[in-house]
């Protein structure tokens, strides 16, 4: 993603470099960047690259840069409240969720500037649609058994464990809504986000893989392809599934080429995902769950749209995936309306309207 992105700015004329933290000397190799060129802005991925604590020698540095300082986050912020409140002078954050910025507000940084970046996808080359030999993928790990992890939530004791439940309920009947609105719903509207983290993170966690292995196990009869890490445990009883284990984003991004079909079960208040979009890159259909994003992004023409819950999916699915035609004109659909505004291009010109480098979107 770093690297399409920095292909984006390219192609808007930009020479963009690329300084990765994680080699050693990475300082060093930053001032003599900051020193030699002109910088018209800074960008962190993940909050990677940001300094590391707000007195840092960093803030001074990076402040002292006449340039925005772009925070590019790729989840919600519950979980990132230590890289969001920076004393930068001109520092923007951008989220994938279109709410993230008021929850920022709220609970983080009342003066922070906040934006909604949704993902974006890769350009790639299209395999012909005859040559294609993966009918339906999920790629995407599981990082746990949900009936696990909801087993252990008794361990915290059965106040904890019911509000959990009660918090799980309420996603289940639109996961589309913020996550933080259903977790407030049940522990009142006042908590701060100390008390709400640990509930947001736990119910994500859980919402996350079981939205996965609900998926697999409703639409296994019609033989799913599955890769990622996590999958041991359903192997002897989905026989119909093809479980292929972990793969590199290459080898993943290759399996997404020679599929007619992608089936991306996500919590909708996180947005968007990077798969969806690099599914239409390549001309794949793609079947997801809602978010407010999508629905306000492409229509029932580009993405077919799944149920919340998975015991809905069964007949739809296999009704789409009979139909051959259908679900190749949804692919070509989609890939026109993700080459048209939803590449890594597009994303890193809205970068720079929010850095004030571009003119303000109309």
């Amino acid at each position: 993603m770093v690297t399409a992105l920095a292909d984006g700015f390219g192609r808007l004329s930009f020479d963009p470099v690329i300084v990765d933290i994680f080699h050693g000397g990475y300082e060093n190799r930053l001032m003599e960047i900051i020193r030699s060129r002109k910088i018209i802005a800074f960008i962190s991925v993940s909050g990677f690259g940001l300094p590391p604590s707000p007195d840092s020698d960093a803030v001074r540095i990076f402040n002292n840069v006449d340039a925005p300082f772009l925070g590019v986050f790729l989840d919600h912020p519950f979980c990132l409240h230590d890289r969001i409140d920076m004393p930068l002078e001109n520092y923007h954050a951008t989220f994938p969720s279109g709410h993230a910025g008021a929850f920022c507000k709220r609970y983080i940084c009342p003066d922070g500037r906040f934006h909604h970046l949704p993902h974006g996808g890769i350009e790639r080359a299209t395999v012909p649609w005859a040559d294609r030999n993966i009918d339906l993928l999920l790629a995407g790990s599981l990082f746990m058994c949900p009936n696990t992890q909801r087993a252990a939530w008794r361990d915290h004791g059965a106040d904890v464990e019911g509000k959990l439940n009660d918090i799980v309920d309420l996603i289940w009947l639109d996961l589309t809504r913020p996550l933080e609105e259903s977790v407030r719903q049940v522990l009142g509207e006042d908590v701060g986000l100390e008390t709400l983290f640990p509930y947001m993170k736990t119910a994500d966690d859980y919402i996350r893989n079981a939205q996965r292995v609900d998926s697999i196990v409703a639409l296994a009869h019609l033989r799913p392809t599955v890769v990622g890490l996590g999958w041991e445990a359903y192997a002897d009883d989905l026989p119909m599934v093809r479980f292929v284990g972990q793969k590199t984003i290459q080898e993943s991004l290759g399996m997404i080429d020679r599929s007619r079909a992608i089936l991306n079960p996500f919590p909708g208040y996180n947005g968007s995902h990077e798969r969806v979009l690099n599914a239409m890159a390549c001309g794949s259909a793609v079947l997801s769950s809602r978010s407010a994003f999508y629905d306000s992004a492409f229509s029932s023409e580009d993405i077919f749209f799944l149920p919340n819950r998975a015991t809905d999916m069964p007949s739809a699915v296999a009704g789409l995936l009979a139909d051959k035609d259908r679900l190749r004109i949804m692919a070509a659909s989609g890939q026109r309306r993700f080459l048209s505004a939803h590449t890594w291009t597009h994303r890193a010109r809205s970068l720079l309207q929010i850095g004030g480098i571009f003119p303000a979107a109309a």
